[in-house]
C-alpha cells in the first residue's frame, strides 16, 4: 500500500511539473523526439534517468506516528438507540396526543349526590376517564377482589387446621408408641412350620 501510494503522488506531480513548464514556456508537443518517458524520467540523449520525488509516506503501526486509533466500533450502540428513539416516539406521541385530547375535550369526573334508587358501578368512583375505562374493562369489580382474597383465607385456614392434627397425630405415635404398623392384620401362627429342617434356612 504504501508504495502504491508513493507511486501514485508521484505521478501526480510529474503530471502537475508538465503541465505548469508547458504553460509557461512555448506550445509544444507533449513527447518530445517522439518518445514517451514514464513517470520519474527525465529523457537525455543516450540514457534515462530515475529522479526520485518526496512525497509523504503513510507511517506503519510500528514505528512512527499513528495515523489512527483502534477503538471498539459504536455501530450497534448507534443503531440500538436510533431504534430506541424511534419506538419512543412511535408510541409515545400518539398516546400523548391520546391524553391530551381526553384531558381537554372530556375532562375529569365531578362529585355529585347519587341519586335515590341508583347504584353505580364501581368504575364510576375512578376521577379520570382513562382511569374509568381501565376499571371498566380490565380490572375486576371489588366484590369479586374480596370474594377472591377470602377463598385464598379459607385455603390458608384449612391448611394450618390440617398441619396440628398431623403435628398432634405424631405426637400421640411418640407418646404411646403407637404407629402405622398396627394398621396390618398379623399373620395367624398356626401358619408357622416348626418342623425339622434339613438345612437352616430350608
Amino acid at each position: 500500500m504504501a508504495a502504491m501510494s508513493l507511486l501514485l503522488r508521484a505521478a501526480a506531480a510529474w503530471g502537475a511539473r508538465r503541465a505548469a513548464s508547458g504553460t509557461a514556456g512555448c506550445a509544444r508537443l507533449p513527447w518530445p523526439a517522439g518518445a514517451a518517458r514514464l513517470p520519474g524520467t527525465v529523457g537525455r540523449k543516450k540514457h534515462k534517468t530515475l529522479v526520485q520525488f518526496s512525497a509523504p509516506v503513510r507511517h506503519s503501526s510500528s514505528h512512527g506516528k499513528r495515523m489512527f486509533i483502534i477503538k471498539a466500533t459504536s455501530f450497534y450502540d448507534t443503531r440500538f438507540l436510533n431504534l430506541l428513539r424511534f419506538y419512543v416516539f412511535l408510541t409515545g406521541i400518539p398516546v400523548a396526543l391520546f391524553i391530551t385530547y381526553v384531558n381537554i375535550f372530556i375532562g375529569e369526573a365531578e362529585l355529585a349526590e347519587i341519586p335515590e334508587g341508583y347504584i353505580p358501578d364501581y368504575w364510576e368512583y375512578y376521577k379520570h376517564p382513562i382511569s374509568r375505562w381501565i376499571a371498566r374493562y380490565f380490572l375486576d369489580p371489588p366484590e369479586k377482589n374480596y370474594e377472591k382474597e377470602m377463598a385464598l383465607l379459607a385455603v390458608e385456614a384449612k391448611k394450618t387446621e390440617l398441619r396440628l392434627m398431623e403435628l398432634e397425630a405424631r405426637r400421640l405415635m411418640r407418646h404411646r408408641g403407637d404407629g402405622p404398623w398396627y394398621h396390618y392384620e398379623t399373620p395367624d401362627k398356626n401358619l408357622i412350620d416348626n418342623s425339622m429342617k434339613s438345612t437352616p434356612d430350608n
